[in-house]
């Protein structure tokens, strides 16, 4: 079957930030042989459609916290190429759920006409280890906040505790 991303211009890809997990960052690395923070980066928090529960807070010798989101570097997205997903085999789950958003409803409106549809009607690809993946690294995230640790520090916090679930 023909992936309705096939035939988009890749605006999600160009417009959005891509929102990732430590799962999928472990994953992304593992396959292309690069390391972590060659793609990802913790993120200033810019975003309007993100979890409350996936906001990274660094206390950077402030006695408030600055607020970060773990995501793929780069706007357009870092494995985007001529328009097409380079790792579309083992994408992000946030990217293989789009054009449904993180609160479970469809986003088709920067999916254009027919792909967006097409989504309606065959669905995404979601993975079905992407709620229990989403649960643990939000679970993760929340021992990092209470930590109040540096951003410095952060992904490899992050990395850490998702290795050590993952070889659970």
């Amino acid at each position: 079957m023909l992936s309705p991303c096939s035939l988009c211009s890749a605006r999600c890809c160009k417009e959005l930030y891509i929102t990732v997990t430590a799962f999928d960052v472990l994953r992304i690395a593992a396959r292309i042989g690069k390391e972590p923070s060659e793609f990802a980066e913790i993120y200033p928090l810019k975003l309007i459609n993100f979890d409350n529960e996936t906001v990274l807070e660094c206390y950077d010798n402030t006695a408030y916290p600055a607020e970060y989101i773990l995501c793929i570097k780069s706007h357009p997205c870092f494995f985007l190429k001529d328009n097409k997903c380079t790792i579309h085999e083992f994408s992000p789950c946030v990217c293989r759920s789009f054009p449904k958003g993180i609160d479970g409803s469809w986003k088709t409106r920067v999916c254009p006409f027919p792909a967006g549809w097409l989504f309606r009607i065959f669905g995404t690809n979601t993975p079905s280890y992407y709620v229990r993946e989403l649960t643990v690294y939000k679970n993760i995230v929340m021992e990092w906040n209470k930590k109040k640790g540096k951003k410095e520090d952060c992904m490899i916090f992050l990395l850490e505790k998702a290795r050590r679930c993952v070889e659970c």
